[in-house]
C-alpha cells in the first residue's frame, strides 16, 4: 500500500482509481489518503491474525465499509467521477459481502473466531 503512494509521489507508473486513469496530483490528494489508513487497517489484521485476535475479522470487514463510505462522500461531494464512485461502491459491497459471509457464516471460520472470542 505504501509502496504504491511512494511509486505516485515519484511519478512511476499508471495512476488508476476504479479503473480510470487519473492524474498524479488526483490520485495523491483522493485516493492517497484512504491508501494510507487501509495499509494501517491491513498492518492491524496481519498482527491481529498471527496472534489469533479475535477482533482481526472486524478489521476487515471495517476496510470495506472504509471504501464504500469514502467513495459515497467524495461523490456526493462532486470530488469524484461518477463511475469511479459507482465501481468502488460496487466493489466494496461484493468484497465485503463475501468477506461477511466467510468471517460470520461459514462455519467453521465463524466457530474459529468465536473460540477466539471465549478464550
Amino acid at each position: 500500500m505504501y509502496l504504491s503512494i511512494l511509486l505516485a509521489i515519484l511519478d512511476i507508473g499508471p495512476h488508476i482509481m476504479g479503473g480510470e486513469r487519473v492524474t498524479r496530483s488526483e490520485w495523491l490528494h483522493i485516493a492517497a489518503p484512504l491508501v494510507a489508513v487501509i495499509g494501517i487497517l491491513m498492518a492491524f489484521v496481519a498482527y491481529g491474525f498471527a496472534t489469533q485476535k479475535h477482533w482481526s475479522r472486524h478489521l476487515v470487514i471495517t476496510i470495506f465499509a472504509l471504501i464504500i463510505v469514502y467513495a459515497s462522500i467524495l461523490g456526493v461531494l462532486n470530488v469524484i467521477h461518477r463511475a469511479i464512485m459507482w465501481r468502488a461502491i460496487i466493489n466494496g459491497t461484493l468484497f465485503g459481502g463475501v468477506s461477511v459471509w466467510y468471517f460470520y457464516f461459514k462455519p467453521n471460520v465463524a466457530a474459529y473466531f468465536r473460540e477466539l472470542a471465549n478464550r
